[in-house]
């Protein structure tokens, strides 16, 4: 969305707000014109139409694949997760330009649960992802164990949750001398605790953003994958790639940093403005909470990229799929001949 020129003239709030911003990242200006609303939904929903589409093809290719492995799997989880994100971001444009939030406390912290902890979801499946393809890569490769899985994803999840308890416990309703309503993330009692100057709790906010936001759903993870990533590379085209499950790996774990990058850069740029009480004019303001909103769409196309990039590398998953029409088609031309 994007957000008016007036407003504050940094990207922090006044000493008489302990709260460092509401609902998204983006609530410290004035709110947003209704017709770049317009703008950015139309723009999301193509996004996300397409995402739709190229994802359900992808998925049934590997319907009419009969080895499959824990990469192709954990792939489509990922389909999953981007499920959970839609389902987010359509909530948030219906709560309207002003973002007020006009339900229950207890779900406004199950909302802060899932947009806390859906982008570390997503970060933790590429290390799955990573991680698998390169210790499945020292022997032959092998057909996926319903159990193994399983295990590998309940972990996953249980350490995303455990990650995101801070934003249950932070998390509430803050409601305004007009009357507004905006579901926030709180953290000045951790001030308060530390003893910070009133001026100074928003910064706590900000770290935890910056953290979770920045560093847990990227630049970790990219600390993590490269290694293992440069080693794989010397494994393309080998019998260790015979199902493609390396060449997949690589593919989707590069374009995933790649399309991701300029969102976490400006992540990590506004909260260290947060945190350091850097002042800023309102027209900066203003073109850091457009670029936000640029860059996240741009980080929804690792969703179309991904599934592309799969239905390009592994080819044998479309005649699998043609074939088996065919086949159909080959067995009621046969019975009609006998008739």
């Amino acid at each position: 969305m994007l957000p008016q020129m007036s407003g504050n003239t940094s990207l922090v709030p006044g000493p008489d707000y302990s709260l460092t911003q509401h609902v998204l990242e983006s609530k410290n200006v004035s709110p947003p014109q209704g017709s770049s609303s317009t703008v950015w939904l139309v723009l999301f929903f193509l996004v996300i139409s397409l995402s739709m589409v190229v994802n359900t093809v992808y998925v049934a290719t590997l319907v009419c694949r009969r080895n499959l492995t824990l990469t192709h799997l954990i792939l489509c989880f990922f389909f999953l997760i981007n499920l959970v994100d839609y389902g987010l971001l359509m909530f948030e444009f219906s709560l309207g330009p002003s973002n007020q939030y006009p339900y229950s406390d207890g779900s406004c912290s199950f909302y802060q649960f899932l947009l806390q902890g859906n982008p570390l979801l997503s970060a933790g499946t590429i290390l799955l992802l990573v991680y698998q393809a390169c210790t499945s890569s020292s022997h032959t490769p092998y057909s996926f164990s319903l159990p193994l899985l399983f295990l590998l994803i309940s972990l996953l999840l249980i350490t995303m949750t455990f990650l995101s308890i801070p934003s249950i416990i932070y998390s509430g309703l803050a409601v305004y001398p007009s009357t507004a309503r905006y579901c926030v993330m709180d953290l000045s009692s951790l001030a308060n605790w530390a003893g910070m100057d009133t001026g100074r709790q928003h910064a706590v906010t900000a770290i935890f953003f910056l953290i979770y936001k920045s560093v847990l759903t990227y630049w970790l993870p990219l600390a993590l994958v490269i290694f293992p990533i440069l080693r794989m590379v010397k494994m393309v085209n080998t019998m260790a790639d015979n199902q493609l499950t390396i060449s997949l790996t690589i593919a989707v774990t590069i374009s995933f940093l790649v399309f991701n990058l300029p969102l976490a850069t400006i992540v990590l740029v506004r909260q260290l403005i947060s945190t350091l009480s850097i002042p800023v004019s309102s027209t900066t303001t203003w073109i850091i909470h457009v670029l936000h909103s640029l860059f996240l769409l741009i980080s929804f196309f690792f969703h179309i990229f991904r599934p592309l990039v799969c239905l390009v590398l592994d080819q044998d998953n479309l005649p699998n799929l043609c074939r088996r029409k065919y086949r159909r088609v080959e067995k009621l031309g046969e019975e009609t001949d006998q008739v």
